[in-house]
């Protein structure tokens, strides 16, 4: 039988040799532990995997105090004040209802996009550091967008406020922690040589 591969040696079958290190595959798949990287994942992504579950608690009671602060604030004089005509306040104050059941519905897939970031960065995987990525920079835009209306929930404004600066400062950590190169390194996919 002739080698299809002339520059290679040939295998114990013939054809190219099949490479094994150290237990895993013919590829080396499952020789290490965290998506075929060696070694332990160095301490900054620890720290990206602490900042994904305070971001998530962050982001959950910020979202709950927005939720409270919208079903119990009366927002009439605020839309008065706005210069809202008495059929637009009407309007406005009919739709709060549709907009509880969003924002209920916006933080239960938020959280379960926290979830699956959380759980595939624990594994390795980088597609979800990108997703993170991705997530803090919307994040980080909707929540300062966001904050420029929140005086209008009087006290609560005040609460939101801080839950929503602190939001911002821990997914900027989040993300400077993210593109840092241990990090990269560690996340990105092993190439063969």
């Amino acid at each position: 039988m002739s080698n299809p591969y002339p520059q290679q040696p040939e295998g114990p079958r013939g054809g190219p040799p099949q490479y094994q290190a150290g237990g895993g595959d013919q590829y080396g798949a499952g020789q290490y532990a965290g998506g075929g990287r060696p070694g332990a994942a160095p301490p900054e992504v620890k720290r990206l995997l602490t900042l994904t579950l305070v971001s998530a608690a962050v982001y959950l009671l910020n979202g709950l105090v927005d939720l409270f602060a919208t079903a119990t604030v009366d927002m009439t004089e605020t839309y008065r004040e706005m210069g809202l005509s008495p059929e637009q306040i009407a309007v406005a104050e009919q739709t709060g209802g549709v907009a509880t059941v969003t924002g209920v519905l916006v933080l239960a897939v938020a959280l379960g996009l926290y979830a699956l970031v959380y759980v595939f960065l624990k594994k390795g995987k980088n597609w979800a550091r990108v997703l993170g990525i991705v997530l803090s920079v919307l994040s980080v835009l909707g929540t300062l967008i966001g904050l420029l209306g929140v005086m209008a929930y009087g006290g609560l404004g005040i609460v939101l406020l801080v839950l929503g600066l602190l939001l911002v400062v821990v997914n900027v950590l989040w993300l400077v922690t993210a593109f840092k190169a241990p990090v990269k390194h560690w996340f990105a996919p092993a190439r063969m040589a």
